[in-house]
């Protein structure tokens, strides 16, 4: 079911797209080279899905932007993990792009920690609740 409102080609693009920054359909669609068609389908999808709302881009302004949701907010984060396992594996001289931390601006990675310690974890130490001993 979660993979049902990301599964098409265009959601993730168009979600990062959102998360660093876009706002306006020219800037997504120019941002994710998508189809200005299957963009705009794919938009109506997102805001239908509760990923993305539309609503005026600025204080004042006649003209909608794309913003995205809490939900689409937490959907962004497993982007930013996706994209760190692509950097990762992409051969070294493969162009990356660089996300700062805006509260430190330092680069940042995206990891997935344990709750409980805070430390990585690595698909490794995991194992699903029903299957562990007690």
């Amino acid at each position: 079911m979660a993979l049902d409102a990301i599964s098409d080609r265009w959601s993730l693009h168009v979600v990062r797209s959102l998360a660093l920054g876009s706002v306006r359909f020219t800037d997504i669609a120019a941002d994710t080279g998508a189809p200005r068609d299957v963009l705009s389908a794919r938009l109506r999808t997102l805001v239908t899905d509760g990923i993305v709302e539309r609503r005026p881009y600025r204080e004042g302004s006649t003209r909608d932007g794309y913003f995205l949701t809490a939900k689409g907010r937490d959907l962004a984060g497993v982007i930013l993990v996706i994209k760190s396992w692509g950097d990762t594996y992409s051969p070294p001289d493969a162009q990356r792009r660089r996300l700062l931390h805006t509260r430190c601006e330092s680069t940042m990675e995206a990891l997935v920690v344990c709750a409980h310690c805070r430390k990585p974890i690595g698909s490794d130490e995991v194992a699903d609740d029903v299957q562990v001993e007690r």
